[in-house]
């Protein structure tokens, strides 16, 4: 953890802003202008606001002399800031690249599981870039040696200590720094400082055991405000069980023309066969018109992914209560057989499953695999009555997203897990079945990057069933 993040990361900020050492840094590819780092510094301080915490701390303007960044925001900024706002911000390209090179080394090493070849590819890897590292930035003078110290030649041994200890992600996790900063908190004795850091740290452990032993970890809980908050989870319906609707609550809320339209149209998808023609969906869509006034609406304020435990809010049933606040509304969803959506006041990512014969009126249904990123405004829970004309046979229930799409994202040139945008194409309706994660967001030259946590565990996979068309 500090080898990368302490060490390799914090000397790469100190050569693009000429401070390393004693070394000669005018007109050094590598160099980035001032006026140009105090610019990323505000980006990065201002991506706080649209990044959900469950993405990482929230980093200050790096660019501010002074300020304590530690090795978890500097895992966050180098892995998700760091390749948006440093596109275009050092004189040779070559210089980016490499950077680039270095995050998805360690967006590997991070991986959830790892095969044999793939620490060799990581070996390798790192031999490649640190070679290309002594060219940029010791070019071979012994006036530059100081440019490369024992962090960067032990860059070559993470491979080795893979395949010694285990995967990095186990003890690459901040644990033993976000639990000194806790105790940090704590210390209220000028006189005797250690012994009330020993009293704090038993008192803890003694905590934590009643917790554990008798499941008391709410009634316990210390932190400000909290309180029981009320939960659904949506009964006798697989494909919701890693899902969770979470308060506020509304009964009967008032749901406009243009969204009821929309909830029409996924039901219709959700409720037609995959291989329907368009002469198939007048049948079921004038069905889906007489079984909503049939059915019970309910709002509710937030979704809980069970699986990677991200909690995402509808933006326009939980109000943010500070303009500080942070976004947890950008999301990536994971989609079955028809659309999906994302959340409010969050921004998700979803994949859905598109007619690729969409403007044909004769053409028969053919699903491609879309990955599409929204804001999330609402988060309906519809209950409807038995109608056995839509295969509907027991009392079933819909729980449906309303999202803001972002129009047209594009892969970012980095070849990342990053999506920028300009603007919104409109509302979609999409069922939260599909969700997967929290995604965060950053401003920069006039477009917003999304970033999500990348990785086999926020990957959706579509398996064709044998024999299908």
């Amino acid at each position: 953890m500090h080898l990368s993040y302490e060490n390799t990361y914090k000397n790469l900020i100190s050569f693009w802003c000429g401070t390393y050492k004693d070394l000669d840094h005018n007109d050094q590819s590598y160099r980035i202008e001032k006026t140009v780092w105090d610019a990323i510094g505000e980006a990065t301080a201002e991506a706080a606001r649209t990044t959900p915490r469950a993405h990482g701390p929230a980093v200050p303007n790096i660019a501010d002399d002074g300020i304590r960044v530690t090795a978890d925001m500097y895992s966050f900024w180098f892995q998700s800031l760091g390749p948006v706002l440093l596109e275009k911000s050092f004189k040779n390209r070559i210089v980016y690249s490499r950077f680039v090179e270095l995050v998805k080394l360690t967006n590997k090493c991070l991986q959830f599981s790892l095969q044999q070849e793939e620490v060799e590819e990581i070996r390798r890897g790192f031999i490649k870039w640190v070679q290309d590292h002594e060219k940029i930035y010791y070019q071979f003078c012994v006036d530059r040696l100081a440019a490369c110290p024992i962090t960067i030649h032990a860059l070559l041994h993470i491979a080795d200590g893979i395949l010694l200890l285990g995967l990095v992600w186990v003890y690459w996790a901040f644990a033993m720094e976000r639990f000194c900063g806790k105790l940090a908190c704590v210390i209220c004795s000028q006189r005797f400082p250690f012994s009330n850091l020993d009293n704090q740290v038993l008192v803890q452990a003694q905590l934590m055991q009643i917790k554990n032993n008798y499941d008391l970890h709410k009634e316990l809980s210390l932190r400000k405000g909290a309180s029981t908050t009320w939960e659904f989870r949506i009964p006798d319906e697989p494909r919701y069980e890693k899902y969770v609707l979470v308060a506020p609550r509304v009964v009967d809320p008032v749901v406009n023309t243009a969204i009821l339209t929309r909830i029409t149209a996924a039901l219709v998808t959700h409720l037609s066969p995959l291989n329907a023609r368009a002469e198939d969906l007048g049948p079921i869509r004038s069905n889906v018109k007489r079984l909503l006034p049939l059915c019970s609406f309910e709002a509710w304020g937030r979704l809980q992914h069970l699986e990677c435990g991200d909690t995402m809010l509808a933006s326009e049933i939980v109000p943010r209560e500070m303009d500080d606040a942070r976004d947890a509304t950008y999301v990536r969803v994971h989609v079955f057989s028809f659309n999906f959506s994302d959340f409010t006041s969050f921004q998700m990512q979803y994949e859905a499953l598109v007619d690729k014969n969409a403007c044909s009126a004769n053409g028969k249904s053919q699903y491609k695999l879309k990955t599409c990123f929204g804001q999330l405004q609402f988060i309906y829970l519809i209950k409807a009555p038995r109608m056995p004309q839509l295969g509907i046979t027991q009392r079933t229930s819909f729980a449906l997203a309303v999202i803001n799409e972002c129009d047209n994202p594009t892969p970012h040139l980095s070849g990342l897990d990053i999506h920028l945008y300009s603007k919104f194409q409109g509302l979609d309706v999409v069922d939260i079945a599909t969700v997967q994660s929290l995604v965060g967001r950053v401003n920069w030259n006039r477009q917003w990057a999304i970033f999500a946590r990348s990785g086999e565990l926020a990957r959706t996979t579509f398996t064709e069933d044998e024999g299908a068309d």
